[in-house]
């Protein structure tokens, strides 16, 4: 699928790529709460926050850092190469270089897909480009931006953005309120909305919003804060997410077309000073989460694990967890939840299964690890 390997070391050395030095890497470690009847090894550490990751193999994978640098990875020879032409990220507070998937046909077409905060005149928002990607190259090619949402904000925080694509050419990504709660629920805005697109960026026709006086067209649901998890299971047809509450009110969320998810007239959380917000947990017209989260656990990521090579996690969601620093694990009917590795003291930043059924994660210190059975 990728070449020769022989070109690949040529340009490899052509394009300034690291090799790792660092003798813990690939190696397995001890933790005390780890799955049962799996181990564990970190295979990368010392960048900064890894914001995506994406698989091209069991060995080579595609990562965001959210100071604005993409790389490409191969774990089992601890190369690590730059790939240059991203375009200007806005990098503070919340915002960076978000996620990025593989095309759909990434065999056949070469193209990438990357979520990033983009400098506007109003502030920063939430972007998203697709550009040509070849295996063991070191610069993007054909960069173009797709979309770039109309937030109007100055601020810093709730950008979303993970990215998902479901099996009849569409692509999914989330944008969250930017600290405009309001706005959630206006469909002239695409604060606090989960976008659907066609590939080449262009509006759906069945998009639910499309004709509606004044609403954003790119709009598939509405009244979410933040949300950093985005799932797509080709398995169910159905499309998942999670989001970050305030103080309290994490959600997991089956996320329909055209349906309202309440932010910030419902909520199961609280202002971080105390008083509630809105009228409650429940109103009609508003959807209920499936799985909520009080206190806050600060989900970054989701996924739904399908392959069943890890019994712990067999069709199970699994979701990093940034505040509470843990691997969540919660039953497919939300009743049961199992909380691992709180003992490694990491903020999970992104989950992501491999084509083998192995768990990989990144932290907020620059590492990713791979859980695997034993």
């Amino acid at each position: 699928m990728f070449g020769c390997i022989n070109r690949f070391f040529f340009l490899a050395t052509v394009f300034l790529t690291v090799i790792l030095a660092s003798e813990s890497l690939g190696q397995n470690i001890t933790v005390k709460d780890l799955p049962p009847n799996t181990k564990i090894e970190k295979l990368i550490d010392g960048l900064d926050v890894i914001w995506g990751l994406e698989l091209l193999s069991e060995d080579d994978a595609l990562i965001t850092v959210k100071s604005g640098k993409m790389y490409y990875l191969n774990f089992n020879k601890r190369i690590r190469m730059q790939i240059d032409g991203v375009p200007p990220v806005s990098t503070s507070g919340q915002a960076g270089l978000l996620d990025v998937r593989l095309s759909p046909d990434f065999k056949n077409d070469k193209q990438i897909y990357f979520t990033y905060a983009k400098k506007i005149e109003t502030g920063d928002t939430t972007a998203l480009a697709r550009a040509q990607w070849t295996f063991g190259e070191a610069k993007l090619k054909s960069v173009r931006e797709l979309f770039f949402g109309k937030t109007d904000n100055g601020g810093s925080v709730h950008f979303g953005s993970r990215i998902a694509f479901d099996h009849a050419g569409h692509i999914f990504f989330g944008i969250g309120d930017r600290g405009e709660r309001n706005r959630a629920q206006e469909l002239n805005w695409h604060n606090g909305k989960i976008i659907r697109l066609k590939l080449d960026g262009s509006v759906p026709s069945d998009n639910p919003f499309v004709g509606v006086k004044s609403a954003l067209p790119e709009i598939y649901s509405l009244g979410h804060r933040n949300p950093q998890g985005l799932f797509y299971s080709l398995k169910e047809g159905k499309l998942y997410n999670s989001e970050h509450g305030p103080r309290g009110g994490d959600e997991i969320n089956e996320v329909k077309r055209g349906l309202n998810y309440g932010w910030p007239v419902i909520t199961y959380g609280r202002e971080y000073y105390g008083p509630k917000i809105g009228d409650g947990p429940v109103k009609p017209g508003m959807e209920q989460p499936f799985k909520v989260y009080v206190p806050s656990i600060a989900p970054s990521s989701l996924i739904k694990y399908e392959s069943g090579k890890i019994k712990a996690f067999t069709n199970s969601f699994i979701l990093g967890a940034l505040v509470l620093e843990h691997l969540n694990v919660v039953s497919a009917d939300g009743e049961v939840e199992n909380r691992y590795l709180q003992s490694m003291s990491k903020r999970i930043r992104q989950v992501k299964e491999s084509p083998a059924g192995h768990l990989l994660f990144t932290t907020d210190s620059g590492e990713i690890y791979r859980i695997s059975p034993l």
